[in-house]
């Protein structure tokens, strides 16, 4: 009996390139869905605290009460341990400025040190004061209006506070940071 005559073999991929292939292929899906997810979802994320790390500073977020949140053009979320972080990373004194599409702030009085209950920064209006004890040291909390931040600042015994806009926080912020150097 002789040989039988064999088929030409196909290329094929190895089992290894194979599952390479398909695990690149996977990734590339759920990368693509979740990056959807996120840019289409116009709301902020809940905190985790101690897990949820500051891009400014690098410190985890220990109270919701001060937390800030960004949503870069991107779609990826950016938390704060404090205002004033993201304050100064937009402004440039902590690392690269993300371009960002949206920006919440913690509302001071209406969260808890465990959960945050946002407003977008364009509509927070802030109180600013040097013995208001926050995470950076910086003296920003959020409030949803004036006269709530005042009286905040007046049961917190708090003389002669400054109740600023979004956009005054960044201003003010660009030729000194608001977390005070060390």
């Amino acid at each position: 009996m002789g040989r039988r005559p064999t088929r030409p073999r196909r290329p094929t991929l190895s089992r290894r390139a194979a599952l390479r292939w398909l695990a690149a292929f996977t990734g590339f899906l759920v990368a693509g869905g979740r990056a959807a997810a996120q840019t289409t979802d116009p709301e902020p994320r809940g905190v985790a605290i101690g897990d949820d790390r500051c891009p400014a500073c690098g410190m985890a977020v220990v109270d919701a009460r001060f937390a800030a949140q960004a949503r870069t053009e991107g779609g990826r979320t950016l938390v704060y341990d404090a205002i004033e972080c993201l304050a100064d990373h937009l402004n440039g004194h902590a690392g690269p400025v993300p371009v960002v599409s949206a920006a919440w702030l913690a509302d001071r009085v209406a969260s808890t040190q465990a959960a945050s209950v946002w407003w977008p920064a364009e509509v927070a209006t802030l109180l600013h004061h040097p013995r208001l004890r926050t995470p950076m040291g910086g003296g920003l909390a959020a409030f949803g209006d004036e006269p709530e931040a005042l009286a905040f600042a007046e049961a917190q015994r708090l003389a002669e506070p400054s109740v600023l806009t979004w956009d005054e926080v960044l201003e003010l912020g660009i030729p000194r940071p608001w977390v005070p150097l060390v």
